[in-house]
């Protein structure tokens, strides 16, 4: 019986830390005291870079968003304006010990796949997106 193959794009532990350390370079300029994490597309923690100034909570924080991105396949903002406005169920918040529903947490996208997601904490929630987002940037380069 012949063997099928899947070929799919991966997050490498290299372009991760480019897009932690693009995310980090943005937090600097703006004079924000962030963790960045970036996670692949198992959830597992490929790259972080935490300010020193950052609150240690900030550490699991952004895991979380970055889990939960990945996870959901969107971003996390868009997630808890959902459970806000009720057309996602609060339930959602219990289906792993690793979701957060806080904006801060997008997914990253290589050929139309997620590999990956980018989870920033420490800032306020628009500020944390930003930085992700400039992070994101790292995959046009």
């Amino acid at each position: 019986m012949p063997q099928e193959f899947i070929s799919e794009p991966i997050l490498t532990g290299e372009l991760a830390a480019k897009i932690a350390q693009a995310a980090f370079v943005q937090a600097k300029i703006d004079q924000l005291n962030v963790t960045v994490t970036v996670v692949d597309r198992s959830g597992q923690t490929l790259a972080v870079l935490r300010h020193q100034a950052a609150g240690v909570h900030t550490l699991r924080a952004s895991y979380k968003k970055a889990f939960t991105a990945c996870s959901q396949k969107r971003e996390t903002a868009e997630i808890a304006k959902g459970i806000r406005e009720g057309s996602i169920p609060e339930d959602i918040r219990y289906l792993d010990e690793n979701f957060l529903a806080m904006d801060g947490g997008v997914p990253i996208f290589i050929m139309g796949i997620v590999v990956g997601g980018i989870g920033v904490g420490g800032a306020h929630g628009s500020e944390d997106v930003r930085v992700a987002k400039a992070g994101l940037e790292a995959l046009n380069q």
